[in-house]
């Protein structure tokens, strides 16, 4: 390029659409003209430089400056913009959490007990910042004498100890750049054979089989006893062969191993801050495995006095241990949450169910969904986990303090927040009310939460009754998992639209509810006691999977006993017309499947489908539907397999790795080439037609005639 393109380019100021157009179409000829192989080069330019440029302009990107002067973005989610401008647990705007600020004024063994991770003379806190941390905030927040013990990965906060004498209106604390909020570091707390009738789960079971099969709940709590019979395994039988090595893929009849864990995966947020063995899943307390029993135990060990067992909502369900209470405080939750989000994908996690609260002080009415606890919680919903927290169970009774009851983090805005029901559904005098601070109607759901029967941790095959929101939450989110295996699919925000749609509404109870709730004085839905209602198992597990129970679909169990390579899935379907719809197949976390139709008329009675080799092999799940349409589809069957795989060809290994930008480059460079070609042949061309017109202007002088 020479350099009267770049005096255009640096001082051609165009004013107006009409302006640039006419640029460009100057810029474009003049390049033409000086050089043809210029335009491949800028047509290159233009399908590159997308691939590689920001799509936040600087200017309109939310952030401020670290202490080093530097811009640094923001993690938070847009619903918490400058939460910190008016949040209701600094009402004064000095930028000190209101409760911190109250238990500096108490005696020292007071704060002392609270701050159990904190040395005498400091605080717990999060120091909140308008952008996300950098080195240099943790290095001068360090130089004030603060130790920084956590950096969170999905909010705009350090967790730090820091000397109560700088924790005032005037400490070069507030002074740091960008810090806008001190705000205390609590302590959390734990918040369940009739239930799941009583609710209504067992007509799922029954008329669709479904029992959360192929679908992985993580329990973020005290923790899981893996050891118990009710949490060990999914069928409650003696497991052999675990110990074997994987059988050998290319053995005609491979051995089938009789291990079926339930215990997916274990992280210990606690003690080791790391991925533990899932066979060493262990509880810390008692409250986690009763959780976990509640949403997905299968039911062995101890049975009721009539031989009933106490079956969860979703036995078929896996469970993940993350153990994140109670030794320590808030920080090990935030870790946990994290390693969720963070594990997601590589650990399949369809469902995150917490009964942890808040531990309270004093009655206070600071719930509008900005604590950091909760903005970290809305970060688990926001990143596709279908999330439940607890409501809490803080009613006040017959005072103003049972409305506004709902804290950290049951008012995060994203999660689905669970009430309680007594056994005979009406709500438990326990169960916490809302509104949140900023007027909005929490609970989102009700559920039975009141004495149930699950695994108590303190034996292998026992059980023990528990009453609580605590209790209720795991119960919904085992019906959540009913929901997943109808339709694999389904979205955190689809679930929470079928919950607001499809509850059953119930009427406020007023002066009928021993504990007179008076905040609600208008009857509206949702409402602040059973949010929309009353969870309806059965009508949402039929919206999830838009189920038209007049389709049905089966898969060939002989083939689903191991697959291997090259693998077919065959099967049969019933109530299809012919001409429409279709089947598809899913395995594990992968993409749905095409099936070839079979049938004699292609109503789809019969079909198969001939499977690809996996990448890895273990327990998976091997989902089936019939498709009419979006809004009519038969019933999931999904199964439980061991998928045994040989190796794989360096060319399917590769392929799996292509990604769609490695196809939108390479069809880039080829364009890119045959451009070049293009103009290197119109240049050649061009060459040898003016090659003759000199040759033959050398033997006719009137050529030149013409030409000039």
């Amino acid at each position: 390029m020479d350099g009267k393109l770049i005096y255009l380019l640096i001082y051609l100021k165009p004013s107006g659409s009409n302006s640039v157009r006419d640029l460009s179409d100057t810029l474009l000829v003049y390049l033409m003209k000086s050089s043809p192989r210029v335009v491949p080069l800028l047509i290159l330019a233009t399908l590159i430089l997308p691939l590689t440029a920001s799509q936040i302009s600087p200017d309109n990107e939310r952030g401020g400056l670290d202490a080093a002067g530097e811009w640094q973005p923001r993690h938070s989610l847009e619903i918490h913009d400058e939460w910190w401008e008016d949040w209701s647990r600094d009402k004064n705007h000095d930028k000190i959490d209101d409760r911190l600020a109250w238990l500096l004024t108490q005696p020292n063994d007071v704060y002392s007990q609270w701050w159990k991770r904190a040395d005498p003379g400091y605080a717990r806190v999060f120091v909140d910042y308008d952008h996300h941390p950098s080195p240099a905030d943790v290095k001068a927040l360090e130089d004030l004498g603060a130790t920084v013990t956590f950096r969170p990965i999905y909010l705009d906060s350090l967790i730090a100890n820091v000397p109560l004498d700088i924790i005032h209106s005037k400490s070069s604390l507030l002074q740091l750049s960008g810090l806008v909020m001190l705000e205390d570091l609590g302590l959390a707390e734990t918040h369940m054979n009739e239930a799941a009738p009583n609710m209504g789960v067992n007509q799922v079971w029954s008329q669709y089989g479904y029992d959360g099969t192929g679908v992985t709940i993580a329990v973020l709590d005290t923790g899981v006893r893996g050891d118990h019979e009710g949490l060990n395994d999914m069928d409650d039988e003696l497991t052999i062969g675990c110990n074997q090595p994987e059988p050998d893929p290319t053995n005609p009849n491979p051995i089938i191993i009789d291990c079926d864990p339930k215990i997916s995966a274990f992280y210990d947020a606690v003690i080791t801050d790391s991925e533990q063995p899932a066979g060493e899943s262990y509880d810390s307390g008692t409250h986690g495995s009763h959780v976990a029993g509640i949403a997905a135990g299968t039911g062995g060990g101890q049975v009721s006095a009539d031989g009933a067992r106490y079956i969860g909502v979703a036995p078929g369900a896996w469970v993940i241990n993350i153990l994140a209470c109670c030794d320590g405080d808030i920080q090990d939750i935030i870790e946990g949450a994290e390693w969720a989000i963070e594990n997601k994908n590589s650990k399949g996690i369809d469902i995150l169910t917490s009964s942890l609260g808040e531990q309270q002080l004093e009655i206070h009415f600071d719930n509008d969904g900005s604590s950091a606890w909760s903005q970290q919680m809305d970060a688990v919903a926001s990143s596709g986990i279908i999330t439940f927290l607890s409501a809490g169970n803080e009613f006040g009774g017959a005072t103003f303090a049972g409305c506004n009851t709902i804290d950290s983090p049951g008012d995060a805005n994203l999660p689905i927040t669970v009430a309680s029901l007594d056994k005979d559904l009406g709500l438990a005098i326990y169960s916490s009310r809302g509104y949140t601070s900023d007027g909005r109607v929490k609970p989102d759901v009700s559920v039975i939460g009141s004495n149930i029967m699950a695994p108590d941790a303190a034996t292998s095959d026992g059980y023990t009754s528990k009453s609580g929101t605590s209790m209720a939450t795991p119960l919904m989110a085992g019906i959540a998992a009913l929901m997943v295996e109808a339709n694999p699919d389904i979205t955190h925000e689809q679930v929470k639209a079928i919950i607001s749609a499809d509850s059953i509404e119930r009427d406020l109870q007023l002066l009928d509810d021993p504990g007179f709730n008076d905040c609600s004085v208008l009857e509206s839905r949702p409402d602040n006691e059973f949010g929309y209602g009353q969870a309806d198992p059965l009508l949402f597990v039929q919206s999830a999977g838009a189920i038209d129970s007049s389709l049905n679909i089966t898969m060939n169990l002989e083939t689903l006993q191991q697959i291997g390579n090259e693998s077919r899935i065959s099967g049969f379907s019933s109530g299809g017309s012919p001409g429409l719809g279709y089947v598809q197949i899913k395995v594990g976390g992968g993409d749905w499947q095409l099936a070839t139709d079979l049938s004699n008329n292609g109503d789809w009675s019969s079909w198969n489908l001939k499977l690809q080799p996996h990448i890895e092999s273990g327990n998976s799940t091997v989902y089936s539907r019939l498709v009419i349409s979006e809004d009519q589809m038969s019933p999931v069957d999904a199964r439980r397999v061991i998928l045994i795989d040989g190796q794989t060809d360096a060319s399917e290994g590769i392929a799996g790795e292509i990604t769609f930008s490695f196809y939108l480059l390479l069809v880039s460079i080829i364009t890119i080439f045959a451009l070049l070609g293009w103009t290197a042949f119109i240049a050649r061309r061009k060459g040898i037609k003016n090659d003759l017109i000199v040759g033959d202007s050398q033997h006719n002088p009137s050529v030149n005639e013409d030409i000039n």
